[in-house]
């Protein structure tokens, strides 16, 4: 790739949440009755956490700027609910299920190709790591985007650093550079500048098969 096709990452795009969501009374009441006894992955299915979830989306998408935290798409909630996404798997620390530092939003395909995938550098802690040294991705409350991953024609996602950097991890974690977030970038370019040379760019940058693996 050469070095003119990197691009500039936009401000919104490059956020960091400064503010978890602070928990109310009404939260804790939902999460006991969710979770009585030993906190289970399934228990966040529970109605009950409804509440608790329109609260949270309605206080984190402002904070992300309606982004997605990985692959930093628009979100659209009038279209599509966005996720709720435990950055650490709930799978595999349900008892941090409902910490608001292990919660963000995502959209739907990010939460998806993440699913369960492991994402601390020591699967052995027992208390929630607020240090960005113990994830393996890009923590979306503690790391800035741009510090890991830069653009290719508004299109690609390509990691600063080697293979075994953040940057590149988040990639092959989230899948970025699968076919599908390639399109939805070079449309969301489209919407905002008009068809022109993002257009002719995309067209060029996925023509070319060594940037599928983009990293």
């Amino acid at each position: 790739i050469m070095q003119k096709n990197l691009t500039k990452m936009d401000k919104q795009e490059d956020f960091i949440i400064s503010k978890p969501y602070q928990v109310t009374d009404e939260d804790e009441a939902a999460f006991q009755k969710a979770s009585p006894g030993v906190k289970d992955q399934n228990h966040w299915r529970n109605v009950c956490l409804d509440g608790f979830k329109e609260r949270f989306r309605d206080d984190m998408c402002p904070k992300q700027n309606y982004i997605c935290a990985y692959c930093r798409l628009e979100l659209h909630p009038n279209e599509v609910t966005p996720e709720i996404e435990h950055i650490v798997p709930k799978s595999e620390k349900p008892n941090w299920m409902y910490e608001p530092f292990n919660l963000c939003i995502s959209c739907k395909l990010c939460n998806t190709k993440k699913n369960t995938k492991e994402v601390l550098r020591d699967n052995r802690v027992k208390e929630l790591p607020h240090n960005s040294d113990a994830y393996l991705l890009i923590h979306p409350h503690l790391d800035r985007y741009s510090d890991y991953i830069e653009f290719v024609g508004d299109v690609l996602y390509k990691a600063k650093g080697d293979s075994n950097s953040k940057g590149a991890k988040t990639i092959e974690i989230c899948e970025l550079n699968r076919f599908e977030v390639a399109l939805a970038r070079a449309l969301q370019c489209i919407n905002k500048h008009g068809i022109g040379q993002h257009y002719v760019d995309f067209l060029l940058l996925m023509d070319n098969p060594m940037n599928r693996t983009l990293i």
